[in-house]
């Protein structure tokens, strides 16, 4: 017997509607599904702040780093490192800067965020991350919204995870500078009131899921 999903017009948290299928079992999964749903971006608006910061070519933007905390053969091996990703990551955040689509915005508060870092530790430890499209995404999200979700891991490469247990000051001034994207609809509501999901109908197992 086939999985039966049920596919639902969801508010997302860009408040943009969006299909979400909704698949795990019984009323707190359903419940589970539907907060990790609205405390997600929607599919389009995801994809646009994946393309901003993607293929950026060449680029240079200043960042003033702060002195890095630490023993003394971490830090000097932590300068490289946070170096390398700077040089790495430099193009795209110029490329932030210069479009004025709120999402951008908030990805180059989000990147601002990353490099006042301090901890030689964090920049040992993830010394093989990419700090890519899909980290810009997450780190976004959490800026977006207005309280920390139960459903949305946070994880040790996380910037905004980093600053939640350091100083939340620093969590303050990027969503100020993301504040376009804070409790706004990215992308204009062009529906009405949205159906709740138990009016939606049950479809098969080739639901996408986002």
């Amino acid at each position: 017997m086939s999985n039966v999903h049920i596919s639902a017009l969801t508010k997302r948290l860009c408040g943009h509607p969006d299909m979400y299928s909704f698949s795990s079992k019984g009323r707190d999964g359903r419940r589970s599904d539907s907060l990790y749903a609205t405390a997600t971006l929607c599919g389009d608006c995801r994809t646009r702040l994946q393309r901003s910061v993607e293929n950026p070519g060449t680029g240079f933007f200043p960042v003033v780093l702060p002195a890095l905390a630490g023993r003394a053969n971490a830090i000097s091996w932590a300068k490289n490192i946070r170096l390398k990703t700077l040089r790495k990551i430099g193009p795209a955040m110029a490329q932030l800067k210069k479009s004025d689509d709120p999402l951008a915005t908030a990805a180059l508060a989000a990147y601002e965020m990353l490099f006042k870092i301090p901890r030689a530790l964090f920049w040992i430890e993830n010394r093989d991350f990419p700090f890519d499209s899909a980290w810009v995404v997450s780190e976004v999200e959490h800026l977006m919204r207005r309280r920390p979700s139960s459903v949305v891991r946070l994880n040790e490469s996380s910037a905004f995870f980093y600053w939640s247990q350091a100083d939340i000051a620093v969590i303050a001034c990027a969503k100020q500078a993301a504040s376009a994207v804070i409790d706004v609809a990215v992308v204009p509501t062009l529906r009405g009131d949205l159906p709740p999901v138990s009016n939606a109908q049950p479809v098969a197992t080739q639901s996408i899921f986002l």
